[in-house]
């Protein structure tokens, strides 16, 4: 046993050996002669895992190795130097030297190889329905699969924005070579993408104000090199309207309700002169009541809130909340009470059809957030005429 362990074991380094021998016979090191206003060879063709030297030992003038894609670190800018890149990705990697862009330029070319390698895939994107303003999150889905027979290690995500409407087809737009009128909206770094597994990505990014308002189809691009870089890319379905920045104005006047809680809703009034938004908020009690408690005029767990607030050009009013006691139905006698502190309250205003209210009542201890849309969609067109002209002499 004893002499067939040792027997096995030598087994085992003599083929650990021969590994290393084959894999040191694969990676080839090819050299590139560094001249006065020239590289030779300026083209090159190598296999994955391929080194390339560049040696420059003329002692004249000084010279150095620049990726023109950034694929590597720059070698030093010197009159006398060795430098190497180890090219582990398939692709062709232009450089040049940056003292003489004009006369000194070359190109590797890395071919196939015998080492593994990630491929990537964009297989699943989502950007939401819109409308979206200037300065509004927005969430986007990608899903990324690795097919491949390695980790991808580091790469990014870019989404992009392209002009469209009615003649673009959403799902038709190619966005690795990116148009000249698309515009970047933001960009996401991957860690990495597991072999034979997959990364579903949530990137929460601001829609930035330079983005014209218009419609638009969103798009995502993968940067990262592999065999197959048609699958790298991939724009949702929907064309998405962008509405720029958004200001408060009396076309938001209007009942808006919150889908999550059926039969209660507010009362908007703007008044854009005095840059005031006054609010009415009809609501229940907190809790079902006890007992039998009645009320002679409407229901005893009804619960009406006011507010109001001041604003400036924008999309954002802070409100204080105020809760009225102590009246008689149509009559003023006794004299009804405020309490103009009963809670606070700030809404955001993402388009003329959503509203995100934040709102927070300290004594009672609730506080929470909604989103409301409007009970009815036709003073919509007037909301967003109004807004278009504010923008206009914004």
């Amino acid at each position: 046993m004893r002499f067939r362990l040792r027997r096995d074991v030598a087994r085992l380094v003599c083929t650990a050996f021969l590994f290393l021998s084959s894999h040191a016979a694969w990676a080839a090191i090819h050299e590139v002669t560094v001249g006065d206003n020239f590289f030779s060879p300026s083209e090159l063709t190598i296999e994955v895992g391929d080194t390339v030297r560049w040696i420059n030992a003329t002692g004249g003038a000084i010279h150095n190795v620049t990726s023109s894609d950034d694929a590597w670190v720059p070698s030093a800018t010197a009159s006398s130097f060795t430098f190497e890149v180890v090219f582990n990705d398939p692709g062709s990697f232009g450089y040049l030297c940056t003292i003489h862009p004009g006369s000194m330029q070359g190109t590797i070319t890395v071919e196939g190889g015998n080492m593994s390698a990630a491929e990537l895939a964009v297989t699943a994107f989502s950007a939401g329905n819109g409308p979206f303003s200037a300065g509004q999150e927005v969430t986007f889905n990608t899903t990324i699969q690795n097919t491949g027979d390695a980790d991808s290690g580091a790469t990014s995500l870019d989404f992009f924005a392209q002009p469209g409407g009615g003649s673009v087809q959403a799902g038709e737009i190619s966005l690795q070579s990116i148009p000249g009128d698309a515009v970047l909206i933001g960009t996401k770094n991957i860690a990495n993408v597991p072999q034979g597994g997959s990364v579903n990505d949530q990137s929460t990014i601001a829609i930035p104000a330079s983005i014209p308002p218009g419609n638009y189809v969103i798009g995502v691009t993968l940067n990262f090199s592999d065999t197959n870089s048609g699958n790298n890319e991939l724009t949702d379905a929907d064309i998405v309207q962008f509405v720029g920045e958004f200001f408060i104005n009396s076309g938001l006047n209007d009942a808006w309700v919150n889908a999550d809680a059926a039969f209660q809703g507010l009362f908007f009034t703007v008044f854009p002169d005095i840059g005031l938004l006054f609010l009415s908020w009809f609501t229940f009690d907190s809790v079902l009541p006890a007992g039998e408690d009645t009320a002679t005029f409407g229901a005893h767990d009804h619960r009406w809130v006011t507010a109001s607030g001041l604003f400036s050009p924008g999309n954002t009013v802070d409100l204080n909340i105020e809760l009225t006691t102590g009246g008689i139905f149509n009559a003023s006698d006794p004299l009804a009470t405020q309490d103009t502190n009963y809670g606070t309250m700030t809404i955001v205003f993402n388009h003329c059809n959503e509203a995100i209210v934040t709102y927070d009542f300290p004594g009672l201890g609730i506080s929470g957030q909604m989103t409301l849309t409007r009970a009815a969609p036709d003073n919509i067109p007037v909301c967003e005429a109004l807004n278009a002209e504010m923008q206009g002499g914004s």
